[in-house]
């Protein structure tokens, strides 16, 4: 199949593709209202050190001292310390925080994102406050670090899984999967409907045809009018008819 005839193909069975985008789209819209949720996304944001610091005879130290104090309180953060701790702050017994919560710190960065994802807008609100909260209580009395704080509150709540992407998707795929059945369908179709497919196939033009059931219909309407009420009579018409037909194209 060259590109031509893809074309073709996708000209021949638009209502097949279309039909099938629809579908996959209106399972799609069934599925994101019945079964999906969307997810609520909640962040907090720590700094660590000073963003100026006036000491100039202790900016050196300083420099130095940030970077190994944002490694560890990044894994301390991560740590059973501080998740058994929002756990037993929230009673969230059971609950596998470690999955929902997403600790960052961007190269060169002396601050450190807390990012909590739940389907509960509270409950990840909370979770991100306490997580945050708890890692400064923590990080002062065990770790001794003193330049540590939350920037500001943050009450901003992400909503994830936007629906529109995801029917953009649907009708992309819908798309491609009634192209896909139409290919299929075309080359389990081996029945002839075009007069040129028959001059590729036989090397030879097409001078005319002739639809045989319609002739012979119409010839034995013409002969016996009441033909239609006799059905015996009216079949063994036709088939003389197309008897006659038959010779004269052997002959011809």
């Amino acid at each position: 199949m060259n590109l031509k005839d893809f074309f073709q193909l996708i000209k021949k069975r638009m209502v097949l593709i279309s039909v099938t985008a629809a579908i996959v789209v209106a399972i799609t819209v069934l599925v994101i209202a019945y079964t999906f949720k969307p997810v609520y996304e909640a962040s907090e944001y720590i700094l660590i050190g000073n963003l100026q610091n006036k000491n100039i005879e202790n900016s050196y130290e300083e420099t130095q001292k940030i970077p190994q104090m944002l490694a560890s309180s990044v894994d301390f953060i991560k740590s059973p310390i501080i998740l058994n701790a929002v756990k037993e702050e929230l009673g969230l017994k059971g609950l596998a925080l470690e999955e929902k919560l997403v600790i960052e710190n961007n190269k060169n960065s002396q601050i450190i994102t807390i990012t909590v994802q739940d389907q509960d807008e509270k409950l990840a609100r909370n979770m991100a406050k306490a997580t945050a909260v708890i890692s400064i209580e923590k990080m002062n009395s065990l770790l001794q670090f003193d330049q540590v704080k939350i920037l500001e509150k943050n009450d901003e709540i992400v909503k994830k899984n936007n629906g529109a992407a995801a029917l953009a998707i649907a009708l992309i795929i819908g798309i491609f999967s009634g192209i896909g059945l139409a290919v299929i369908r075309e080359q389990w179709d081996h029945s002839i409907k075009r007069e040129r497919t028959i001059e590729d196939l036989l090397g030879v033009p097409l001078l005319g045809r002739f639809n045989s059931k319609a002739e012979f219909r119409r010839s034995a309407q013409e002969d016996y009018p009441h033909a239609e009420h006799d059905d015996e009579r009216g079949r063994y018409i036709v088939k003389e008819k197309k008897k006659q037909v038959d010779k004269a194209t052997s002959i011809s």
